[in-house]
């Protein structure tokens, strides 16, 4: 069985209901997901692509996390989401995120959800940019206690094109 859920009701259940569990298929607007599932960039990817955006996703919210100086423990403090769950997502590419954490992040980090859920494994069809961009940014990005102006860049330049309103 198939559920889709409204924008409506995701923001309002989401960071209100930390225990429910909604799906976590494809995007919630149906006309989004409509013109996701019959765009030319976008594709079914398999685990080991899918392996290839988590850790992607890890090194994003690592460096998003370093860059405003933050241990993981304040940041789950402020995305209120759990220390645990930040730690697998930031170093564990076979961890599926709940998509209440990656809601939670979206709204703390304004990265736009859809590109964030993609990222995290739990969409079947991922935008083919996204994904050539995420290997490319991750591939760049070094795990180091204070990022260096090149990864700054780059970072800012990921997080400029997770929130460019393009086609799907």
């Amino acid at each position: 069985m198939k559920l889709l859920f409204s924008n409506d009701w995701l923001l309002k259940t989401i960071p209100t209901d930390p225990d429910d569990e909604p799906e976590a298929g494809g995007t919630i607007d149906p006309s989004v997901h409509e013109a996701q599932m019959h765009s030319e960039n976008t594709a079914v990817i398999g685990e080991r692509n899918v392996v290839q955006l988590r850790i992607a996703l890890g090194t994003l919210v690592r460096q998003l996390r370093l860059k405003e100086g933050l241990s993981i423990v304040e940041l789950a403090e402020r995305a209120d989401v759990s220390e645990d769950e930040l730690r697998l997502v930031e170093h564990d590419p076979h961890y599926t995120a709940r998509p209440r954490l990656i809601f939670q992040l979206s709204e703390y980090f304004q990265v736009q959800l859809v590109k964030l859920s993609q990222m995290s494994g739990t969409t079947h069809a991922v935008n083919r940019v996204l994904y050539n961009e995420a290997v490319r940014y991750a591939a760049r990005s070094d795990d180091v206690s204070a990022l260096t102006d090149e990864e700054r860049q780059a970072l800012d330049a990921f997080v400029s094109m997770l929130n460019e309103r393009a086609e799907m």
